[in-house]
């Protein structure tokens, strides 16, 4: 079984990568996790990788490297956009928890994030202090099951109503998702912000 995000298909392959990677042409982050945070621009990018652990990055410059450690930063008139690398960092760190939980009791948060070599999938919304929507699937390919093991709160806008359509749909429903809570997609890379980790 794994809750790891997923790993999709390599972009190169297929040419779909934008001169700025991890950024695809049609105007999407490549990223296996995302978070968002109401926060209205009160907190900087260094406030949050201080939050979240991530003292020892800089200011880097795009293309990355696909397997290397960075966070990529983005804004719109209310949200903090805040995307993962393909090294899982922010997803496997135990800081990521701390921080969204400190965030929360101040700023409305969501969490989405797909599984990489199955169909697991997680949402998690917090607003006005309070944990409202969390949803956990998980797939576990060796065992062959598909378990709901978290669903608690009402469906957020944009959530299928049955569990073989959210199977079916999980990647694809998360813009609807943060569309429904007014969350701007950022489609061109300028508008990012990059940071690797130093190397050493």
């Amino acid at each position: 079984m794994s809750n790891k995000p997923e790993i999709s298909e390599d972009p190169d392959k297929k040419g779909n990568t934008h001169e700025y990677y991890p950024f695809f042409r049609w105007g999407d982050l490549h990223t296996p996790f995302m978070i968002y945070v109401r926060s209205h621009h009160r907190l900087s990018d260094q406030d949050f990788m201080d939050l979240f652990g991530l003292q020892n990055y800089l200011k880097v410059f795009p293309p990355l490297p696909p397997t290397g450690s960075h966070v990529v930063f983005a804004n719109d008139t209310e949200w903090m956009h805040i995307a993962d690398d393909f090294r899982y960092t922010l997803w496997y760190s135990p800081k990521t928890a701390e921080a969204i939980a400190k965030l929360s009791t101040s700023y409305d948060v969501f969490r989405s994030s797909i599984g990489d070599i199955d169909n697991s999938f997680e949402l998690e919304y917090h607003q006005d202090g309070k944990l409202v929507r969390k949803f956990v699937f998980e797939d576990d390919v060796v065992k062959r099951t598909q378990t709901v093991t978290v669903d608690t709160g009402p469906k957020l806008l944009g959530e299928p109503t049955t569990l073989s359509d959210l199977i079916v749909t999980a990647q694809r429903m998360f813009p609807t998702i943060t569309q429904a809570l007014g969350i701007v997609r950022v489609t061109d890379p300028v508008q990012n912000r990059f940071y690797g980790k130093k190397a050493g």
